[in-house]
């Protein structure tokens, strides 16, 4: 019996820390603005300037995923018998079992690590390319985990028995 899907959401309760925080960067920024306004002096105006720009930015960043882990209701990724979809993307994609060679949880960097099965038609630029990324990823593809509930023990056992049923399966080979 195939174990049941599990549907990983965004973390809704670090909303609790990052609305304080990005109203913190919303008051930085505004202080900047103010004392690069007021100010006389060219070299404080530039570091308050320069201290505006990073309150923006770093504001901005956390703001915009704070909106998105509000807004967003559906599951992010969701990993049941067809595969492992992602669905935070514009153009959502799912890898198969039957595409994966080897499939790994890593708890420390929170992320699972797909190392897919070989093309038999790859050139050679496309087997360089695809090593390259895999020695960079540590994988074919990759699914970052950070900022999903998930528990890792259950994913663990969940990845280990879809992709043991799904290698148990008689694999037909297209030419």
């Amino acid at each position: 019996m195939p174990p049941p899907p599990i549907l990983l959401y965004r973390r809704r309760w670090t909303l609790v820390f990052q609305v304080p925080f990005v109203l913190l960067m919303a008051m930085c920024l505004a202080f900047s603005l103010y004392w690069a306004s007021v100010s006389n002096d060219r070299l404080l105006t530039i570091l308050c300037l320069c201290a505006a720009f990073v309150s923006f930015c770093v504001g901005g960043t956390l703001g915009r995923s704070a909106l998105e882990a509000y807004r967003e209701q559906d599951p992010a990724v969701v990993i049941d018998a067809t595969g492992i979809t992602d669905l935070r993307q514009d153009d959502p994609y799912t890898v198969p079992w039957e595409a994966m060679e080897r499939v790994h949880l890593d708890g420390y960097e929170g992320v699972i690590l797909v190392k897919l099965r070989p093309g038999h038609k790859d050139s050679a630029l496309g087997v360089i390319i695809k090593t390259l990324k895999r020695w960079q990823q540590r994988g074919d593809v990759v699914f970052a985990l950070g900022g999903l509930a998930h528990d890792p023990r259950q994913i663990q056992t969940t990845l280990k028995a879809f992709h043991a049923a799904a290698a148990s399966k008689p694999r037909t080979r297209l030419s």
